[in-house]
C-alpha cells in the first residue's frame, strides 16, 4: 500500500474532497495543514507552486482534480467504465460552474461588493445550479441513492463538499446549513451522504475551519 501526504492549508476547499475519499477508503494518510508563512517559504518547491499537493510514496501530484481521479481510480470512487466515468465527469463539471460565484466573492474589491455578489447569486444563480444537480441526481434511480450508480462515487462527494463545506460559508450560513427546502431529492441526498458512518465520524473529528 503506497504511503499518502496530503498537504494544504488549514481549510477544507479543494482538499476535502480527497479526504472524504480516503476516509471512506479507511486509508491512513498524512494530512499536512500549512500556515500562510510556511507555504511562502516552500511555494517555490512545491509542485506548481500551488497547494493542495498529494505526495505518493514520495512523489508529488498536484491539481485538485488530478488528485481527485487518482484517488478515486485508486480506491473505487471512479470507474474504470468509460461511459460511467462520463456520467461523473458531467456531475463535476456541474459542481465546478458554482466555482465563478466563489473567485466573484474572493475578488470582491469590498465588503459591500461582495454583499452585493452574495445577494445576486441567491436571488438569481442559486436555485438554477442546485436544480441542474437535482435534475442530474434523479436521472438515477429516481434521485434515491446516489448520482451514478449504485455507490458512492467522486461525483457524490464532490456534490457534497460544495454544498455542504464550501458554498454555506461564503452565503452567510454555517457548514451544513445551506438551504435546499425547494430541492428535496438533493436535500435527501445531502442527509443521506453525511451519515454515512466514516463521513460523520470525519465531520465530527475534523478541524473546525472558516473555509
Amino acid at each position: 500500500m503506497p504511503t499518502y501526504k496530503l498537504t494544504y492549508f488549514d481549510a477544507r476547499a479543494k482538499a476535502e474532497p480527497a479526504r472524504y475519499m480516503f476516509e471512506l477508503a479507511g486509508l491512513e494518510y498524512e494530512d499536512t495543514r500549512v500556515t500562510r508563512d510556511e507555504w511562502k517559504a516552500m511555494k517555490a518547491t512545491t509542485g506548481l507552486g500551488q497547494l493542495p499537493v498529494l505526495e505518493v510514496d514520495g512523489i508529488e501530484l498536484p491539481q485538485s482534480g488530478a488528485i481527485e481521479r487518482y484517488i478515486g481510480r485508486k480506491h473505487g470512487f471512479y470507474p474504470s467504465d468509460a461511459w460511467e466515468c462520463a456520467q461523473i465527469d458531467v456531475v463535476t463539471e456541474t459542481v465546478n460552474d458554482f466555482q465563478s460565484f466563489i473567485s466573484k466573492v474572493f475578488r470582491a474589491e469590498n465588503d459591500e461588493a461582495k454583499a452585493e455578489v452574495i445577494k445576486s447569486f441567491l436571488a438569481e444563480e442559486s436555485a438554477k445550479r442546485f436544480s441542474r444537480l437535482e435534475k442530474l441526481l434523479t436521472k438515477n434511480k429516481e434521485g434515491k441513492g446516489w448520482f451514478v450508480g449504485d455507490k458512492i462515487s467522486l461525483a457524490d462527494i464532490r456534490v457534497f463538499s460544495m454544498l455542504n463545506d464550501n458554498l454555506p460559508p461564503l452565503t452567510g450560513v454555517e457548514v451544513g446549513c445551506l438551504d435546499l427546502k425547494d430541492h428535496p431529492h438533493l436535500a435527501a441526498f445531502m442527509d443521506r451522504f453525511k451519515t454515512e458512518e466514516k463521513i460523520s465520524k470525519w465531520i465530527k473529528k475534523r478541524p473546525v475551519t472558516k473555509f
